[in-house]
């Protein structure tokens, strides 16, 4: 070969070369524009057309992992789980070192259940990003599916840490710890929410139901007195509230956040329960009677509010119109120490001492060391002349605390004696 046509060769193969060189770089730019232009539509929640954009790059302009898991991120917002699925395995393949691949297929595991598979993902991805808030935050839902709340709260205390904007890592938060019955714990969480938003009306309705359970009655009455400021309409913070004036023995302020939900028609069998009660501690026994009534014809298997009728009616000194309630109490719930004792309490009353007895051992018998019953007990035995029986009954009940005891084992009993 002549050295000109050498020369006219290698001319050739240099013009080759910086042409596959130009096309590459310009293929690899027009990747990128369409990359870029597809992350901007879907950070404009346009799933569709930024898929088409990344699939487009993808295919035609270079098989980058940037693009496979563009295209998974928008099939994931589009829930096509399992296409988005095979898309970040393969961006993976490609390029191991992206966080968000596994972050996104840690969602994908989540959406389908698959939570220690998302624990893993999570996990990997706070490996290599250990400020990654919502790695932490999601990694907390799959522990709390799998019920391990104590680690849950872990992870949706750093997320907190690192991002105390987002409110829903507290209301999870507040999930666990109430599964983990850490009250003062939720509370704590709702504390540092409503810092971040003062005026949240379900924010302050559940910490003053918190409160509630917990026994802060004054805390859980400015909770629900303030969500009421701000939402006078809310019939459940109003009926709660309504249990804080009844365990605070303001019965009165009680019967009217109870009539309020009445007329609202909110948890109606509750509310005429908890009014009647209320009513019964204002000496109201007729509005008393007439709200139980309410409460039976809601809820005819109601054992608690047939024993609260013969109860009103005990306090009418009716004893035996109070007996039929107590037997409807017992039938629907033969484990009701109190429903056995009461009936017992009503027959002596009624000077059916030996039918009270077997009521008042039952008593004894469902619930341990039931003073009351044992006093009451030696009481109708002593009405039978069974005065060795009521002593030791007697006895019983002063050892268990029950103050009438020490007189009638004076009058009745001669040397005390002690059961301990």
């Amino acid at each position: 070969m002549s050295r000109k046509r050498l020369s006219v060769l290698l001319f050739l193969i240099a013009a080759l070369i910086i042409a596959s060189i130009a096309l590459w770089l310009s293929r690899k730019s027009i990747s990128r524009n369409l990359t870029e232009k597809a992350v901007a539509l879907l950070q404009e929640k346009k799933y569709k057309e930024s898929l088409a954009l990344f699939e487009k790059a993808y295919r035609w302009y270079g098989r980058s992992a940037e693009a496979l898991l563009g295209m998974a991120q928008s099939d994931y917002y589009l829930t096509r789980y399992d296409v988005a699925m095979d898309e970040i395995n393969n961006s993976i393949r490609i390029d191991s070192l992206v966080a968000d691949a596994y972050f996104y297929r840690g969602l994908i595991h989540l959406k389908l259940e698959e939570k220690p598979q998302a624990i893993t993902d999570f996990t990997h991805v706070l490996a290599m990003d250990s400020l990654n808030a919502q790695a932490y935050y999601h990694r907390g839902i799959a522990r709390a599916g799998l019920l391990d709340f104590k680690g849950s709260v872990e992870d949706y205390r750093k997320a907190m840490a690192m991002d105390a904007e987002n409110i829903e890592a507290y209301l999870k938060s507040i999930e666990a710890r109430s599964a983990l019955e850490d009250f003062k714990g939720a509370i704590g969480d709702y504390d540092k929410l409503l810092s971040i938003d003062l005026d949240n009306v379900d924010a302050l309705a559940n910490r003053g139901y918190l409160k509630l359970n917990i026994g802060d009655l004054d805390g859980a009455l400015a909770d629900f007195n303030k969500a009421l400021a701000l939402n006078p309409d809310n019939i459940d913070v109003v009926f709660n509230r309504g249990s804080v004036f009844a365990r605070k023995g303001a019965f009165k302020e009680a019967v009217k956040d109870y009539s309020r939900a009445i007329d609202q028609k909110h948890k109606p069998a509750r509310a005429y329960y908890n009014r009647a009660l209320a009513y019964m501690n204002l000496q109201r026994l007729q509005e008393s009677s007439r709200d139980l009534g309410e409460v039976v014809k809601l809820e005819p298997q109601n054992a608690d509010a047939y024993l609260t009728l013969g109860v009103v009616s005990s306090m009418n000194k009716d004893f035996r119109a109070s007996l039929p309630y107590y037997d409807k109490a017992i039938a629907i719930k033969p484990d009701m120490a109190y429903a056995y004792f009461n009936r017992g309490v009503s027959k002596g009353n009624l000077n059916l001492h030996a039918a009270a007895i077997p009521d008042f051992t039952k008593a004894i018998e469902l619930r341990d060391n039931y003073p009351e019953a044992y006093f009451s007990r030696a009481v109708s035995e002593l009405n039978l002349n069974q005065t060795d029986a009521a002593c030791k009954d007697l006895n019983k009940a002063k050892d268990l605390g029950y103050a009438g005891a020490s007189e009638l084992i004076s009058i009745h009993c001669g040397q005390v004696l002690s059961t301990r």
